[in-house]
């Protein structure tokens, strides 16, 4: 008799979860992201399927492997990159990304998102959007 009521029981905790798991939503890529700054002017490229990639004007590009965000509890919804590390172990890059207005002085231009990055020790300020939207809105 008991292991018959063992047997049972696994079956049923199989279909639950059998039945959990195609209820799931199938994933879903996270949308790539550009995210710049000027005066240096520089840029990082946030991609899942191609990783993440530092560009300064004037310098060779630094990439790095994609790791999903962290989202720390905070008033602003925020996502945080890293800290990352290259292939080499030669450079470092944070990159924090907040869904808040950001007005772009030089373009004349409002972005959706503010972003910090933080490269090798360095923070440089700057604005964000995904790459998949429309572009931004001209500052009144």
């Amino acid at each position: 008799m008991k292991w018959e009521e063992n047997v049972r029981v696994s079956l049923a905790v199989l279909a639950l979860a059998a039945l959990v798991l195609s209820c799931r939503s199938p994933r879903t890529e996270q949308p790539s992201l550009r995210v710049f700054g000027n005066e240096p002017f520089w840029n990082v490229t946030v991609s899942e399927s191609d990783g993440i990639t530092y560009q300064r004007m004037g310098e060779a590009e630094i990439s790095f492997a994609y790791e999903p965000p962290d989202h720390p509890e905070a008033e602003i919804p925020t996502r945080v990159f890293g800290p990352l590390r290259d292939r080499a172990g030669e450079h470092e890059i944070e990159i924090r990304i907040r869904e808040e207005d950001c007005p772009d002085t030089m373009a004349d231009m409002i972005h959706p998102m503010r972003a910090t990055v933080w490269i090798d020790g360095e923070e440089l300020s700057g604005c964000a959007r995904r790459l998949d939207e429309s572009p931004p809105v001209e500052s009144p």
